[in-house]
């Protein structure tokens, strides 16, 4: 029997952990590969994980018989519903809130198997306890997280580079199969051989209730609260990182591990979780995270260097709120009830980031709060561990010396938290990312406006009414954007498609008698846009057409006739993030389907982080596109950056005529044909 609760204890934490990025990264495409689509996943995952530790609560209060029968119950009605693959009649049409799309897409899917996962770490505990009553299962729940941690390190490493999500879906119904058979046995072994060792465990846990109080109402709050914190933490991290970078399973795995991590820590043994230790780290990374660019020396963090301050702070704020819930841990008649309240504030935490936080705030504002407040709570442990030390001078100045560098710290960073908040004409946030309009004056005395999604600009326009129609940014007339758009100034019945409107700041281009259709999937953009900027309005001036197709722009293509573009201007970021969804064959084939025979894909592969040009590349040659890659320096031009395109066209004059201008810092590399099932951001990471 205890060989049984070892392995399913490890099975069913490895599936219950697997399947989450799995299921996450399959559905990815269908809502326009945003970052809410992991928080939603994961506010999904949080909830149900509460919906199965309260079964577990309120199973455990029933009979041994009663218990067995019914999770074999639930395990063969879970294992009927297998294989966790969503049907294609669960994609959205384009209309819906995505947040409650992706609840009622995963509940039909994977929501049974996954609450029955979910109930098994408090089950086996319970019943563990009842099978050896002088035993604590404490060691069990470490070796739980162990499995946990085991799944989402060998997702991105092993499982994802290997295999297609449709076939990791079959793998892990087959092993979810094996497991309800072990999970079975377990429950009518544990029935047949624990019962008089329940008889007796019980008779004990009622002499010690008797004697003793149960926790206090402050206590059980604590359970709530701290748990909450720390999954508060963890996803406003991940939705803060994805933002700039990727949505991608490794920037989802990693944060989650190391949350994980500090589970096992504190949860092996109270050795392992001195406050003053962790603690006073804390505060430094915190600093750290918060005054990464607003330090006062020239310096640049790179990718990873970012990676590590940020997952560090997170790790160590999660450190401090688990350890003290260690700290906290009741006796076994409580265990379920503990577990319950703990996995209720991991769900608040999720409501917070995944709900709440985009209704309240019109920026990422519980990331900033996360950090001055966990900087607050650190503080406190810190004072509280050194006036606790047995060392007299560290327990007498210890302790006072840390609040006064702690509050000063503490107004540092609410200054560099909060201090990008203000001076913005327009804010909004959505299930697709913040965006702000800034107004700002250039070194010649020129006024222009600047829309920006999280940290990146995505668009400038100059507001002299002399100089409005001047494409700026990523859209020179030197650019690869120019170069494809001049190319169609002498043809008035020219058709443009746009995927990612920003400022619509190619419309520059838009001569009379042309179409130039949009296609977006945030609706704020699109009113951003019209609001404080005249690139829209100015064509429809001119004579040109203008019209919008709002939604996933691979949707929307997709139910369209072909619309014969002359051009397709591919440009849908959000931040530094990039909509994996429409790099892959899949996606392809129905650009191809869209463009004229002499048409030309201009795709925009600006990217801080990721080596995108390999990616796009392979998708030319598989669709027998000839390329060229244009990345001009523009010099000293105000107000232009120096962007780099991949031209993709079959008229061999059109690439002769543009000779390639790549970058310096281009890297040859060979990627696999991207799929909507099997794609890897983390081989094209740029590590510079």
């Amino acid at each position: 029997m205890n060989y049984i609760f070892c392995l399913v204890s490890l099975l069913g934490a490895f599936l219950l952990f697997q399947v989450q990025p799995m299921i996450s990264k399959f559905i990815l495409p269908w809502f326009g590969g945003s970052p809410g689509v992991w928080t939603t996943c994961m506010l999904f995952f949080q909830m149900v994980l509460f919906g199965g530790y309260s079964y577990a609560h309120v199973l455990t209060r029933r009979k041994p018989s009663t218990q067995a029968w019914a999770h074999v119950a639930l395990l063969v009605l879970a294992a009927v519903l297998l294989p966790i693959i969503p049907d294609a009649s669960l994609k959205p049409a384009g209309s819906e809130n995505p947040s409650w799309r992706i609840l009622m897409l995963l509940l039909a899917t994977v929501g049974l198997p996954y609450f029955v996962l979910s109930a098994t770490s408090p089950l086996v505990q319970v019943w563990y306890s009842r099978v050896y009553p002088h035993s604590l299962p404490w060691r069990l729940y470490a070796l739980s997280n162990i499995g946990s941690l085991t799944a989402l390190l060998t997702y991105p490493i092993l499982i994802e580079p290997r295999w297609d999500v449709v076939n990791q879906a079959w793998i892990w119904s087959g092993t979810f199969a094996v497991f309800a058979l072990l999970m079975g046995a377990c429950a009518i072994g544990e029935w047949k051989r624990g019962t008089s060792a329940a008889a007796r465990r019980l008779h004990e846990e009622a002499k010690k209730d008797a004697m003793a109080p149960g926790p206090g109402a402050l206590r059980r709050l604590s359970w709530v609260l701290l748990p909450a914190f720390a999954s508060l933490m963890l996803l406003a991290t991940t939705n803060h990182v994805c933002q700039d970078v990727a949505v991608i399973p490794f920037l989802w795995v990693i944060p989650l591990a190391l949350y994980l991590i500090t589970f096992i820590i504190c949860f092996d043994h109270p050795r392992w979780y001195v406050r003053p230790i962790w603690a006073v780290p804390a505060m430094t990374a915190i600093f750290l995270t918060s005054g990464l660019y607003n330090l006062p020396w020239d310096w640049t963090p790179g990718f990873i260097m970012e990676l590590v301050v940020h997952f560090s702070s997170m790790f160590l704020i999660c450190m401090v709120c688990h350890g003290e819930l260690a700290r906290l841990k009741p006796g076994t008649s409580h265990l379920t009830e503990y577990y319950l309240l703990m996995s209720a504030g991991g769900a608040l935490g999720g409501l917070a980031v995944s709900l709440v936080a985009p209704l309240v705030f019109t920026t990422f504002m519980e990331w900033s709060l996360a950090i001055a407040f966990g900087f607050v709570l650190v503080s406190c442990v810190t004072f509280l561990g050194l006036r606790q030390s047995k060392v007299r001078p560290i327990r007498s100045f210890g302790g006072p010396v840390v609040a006064v560098l702690a509050a000063v710290a503490l107004v540092c960073i609410f200054h560099w938290e909060f201090l990008s908040f203000g001076g913005a004409l327009d804010r909004s946030r959505s299930f697709y990312g913040t965006l702000r309009v800034n107004a700002r004056t250039d070194d010649q005395g020129g006024k222009f406006h600047s829309l920006y999604c999280s940290g990146t600009e995505h668009g400038r326009q100059n507001m002299d009414p002399a100089k409005r129609r001047d494409p700026l940014t990523y859209y020179g007339r030197e650019t690869g954007a120019g170069m494809v758009l001049e190319r169609l100034k002498t043809q008035p019945d020219a058709k443009v498609g746009v995927i990612g409107m920003g400022t619509a700041t190619v419309a520059c281009y838009a001569e009379p008698g042309q179409t130039y259709r949009f296609y977006e999937i945030n609706p704020d953009v699109v009113t951003m846009a019209k609001k404080w900027f005249t690139f829209i309005s100015d064509l429809e001036a001119r004579g040109a057409k203008y019209e919008l197709a709002l939604g996933d722009a691979r949707l929307s293509l997709d139910h369209e006739d072909p619309q014969h573009f002359d051009a397709l201007m591919l440009d849908a970021f959000s931040g530094d993030s990039v909509p994996v969804h429409l790099l892959t064959r899949e996606a392809f084939e129905i650009y191809q389907r869209h463009l004229k025979p002499n048409g030309v894909i201009a795709v925009h592969i600006t990217n801080k982080y990721l080596n995108l040009a390999p990616v796009v590349e392979r998708l030319a040659r598989e669709f027998g596109y000839l390329t060229t890659r244009q990345c001009i320096d523009p010099g000293d031009q105000p107000g232009h950056y120096q962007p780099d395109y991949l031209l993709l066209s079959k008229d061999a004059g059109f690439i002769q005529a543009h000779p390639p201008v790549p970058p310096a810092y281009a890297r040859d590399l060979e990627v696999p044909l991207w799929t909507d099932h099997a794609h890897n951001l983390f081989q094209i990471l740029d590590r510079r």
